[in-house]
């Protein structure tokens, strides 16, 4: 099978601009105040423990972002600071009834500079983890469930629900990937030490498609994953009851995510691409399907 490496890159952040797509309603009690956060060069996370902010998603650090956040408190209508090539900046918006928590926005608006890129226009891509989330990660993910099961406890630690969560993410892609590879024909692109399957034809045939893929749980019904997560976990050395068992233990519920995702505002103007993409996908990923081969 043809391989091929990534070709996109960002050469500075204004390359990878997002913007978080949301709607908090205004209560004019509320205690909560809603920010439009603007920042370069800064994470979310630093950020938000600076001002004691919270956050509906994280956004990339070597980027252009906006996002809208809560504080409990007021913090001035306007705030912002410029040190070197990084800068903030905090607008006051309205007050809200509620804080602003993890998964509460509809999306993210891209503008990706393309300049130079091998472009194939495509609508729709495989929802695959990309290599932020998988990369570099999922082994060590692997071996602490190793571990855990053997003494499974509830509470973790930040880093180590963090390193679970890259091995179940890895282990869905591969499931996927091979469920995909009984069906399609295409190629792998590498970005970063992780390899992607990118079938052909793949928006001609969405319909012949499941819309979801389970997330490894103990809750989960696994559908037509079961014999695909079967066999990528017997090379993994695990089977499929003692994992599903395992993650009981640990108290992960599993979930369902879209298998693939259709785009149907994509346009490029000038050397940018614009598009918007709903929650939980990766903008990298969709570059990835749209690279020419």
């Amino acid at each position: 099978m043809r391989e091929v490496s990534f070709l996109w890159e960002r050469k500075r952040p204004e390359d990878f601009i997002v913007k978080e797509v949301s709607d908090f309603e205004e209560d004019e009690r509320g205690e909560h105040y809603l920010y439009l956060l603007a920042k370069r060069n800064y994470t979310t996370k630093e950020l938000s423990r600076a001002f004691n902010l919270s956050y509906a998603g994280m956004k990339d650090k070597f980027a252009l972002t906006f996002q809208e956040v809560s504080s409990p408190e007021f913090l001035g209508d306007f705030i912002s600071n410029s040190d070197g090539d990084r800068w903030f900046a905090l607008k006051f918006l309205k007050r809200i009834r509620r804080k602003v928590k993890v998964g509460q926005l509809k999306g993210n608006r891209f503008a990706v500079n393309l300049s130079g890129f091998p472009l194939k226009e495509r609508r729709a891509f495989v929802n695959y983890y990309d290599a932020q989330r998988v990369g570099g990660n999922w082994e060590r993910g692997r071996e602490l469930f190793k571990k855990l099961l053997e003494r499974p406890r509830r509470r973790l630690k930040w880093i180590e629900n963090f390193l679970l969560d890259s091995y179940l993410s890895h282990l869905w892609n591969k499931s996927l990937e091979l469920y995909l590879k009984e069906r399609f024909n295409g190629h792998l692109i590498a970005d970063g030490g992780v390899r992607f399957f990118i079938p052909e034809g793949l928006e001609e045939r969405l319909s012949e498609l499941p819309k979801f893929w389970t997330i490894l749980g103990y809750k989960k019904k696994l559908l037509d994953s079961e014999g695909y997560y079967q066999e990528v976990l017997r090379e993994e050395g695990f089977t499929l009851k003692e994992v599903i068992e395992g993650l009981r233990a640990l108290g992960i519920k599993g979930d369902y995510r879209m298998s693939y995702v259709s785009v149907s505002d994509f346009k490029v103007v000038g050397s940018y691409g614009h598009f918007f993409l709903p929650k939980g996908s990766f903008a990298t990923m969709f570059l990835k399907h749209l690279q020419a081969v």
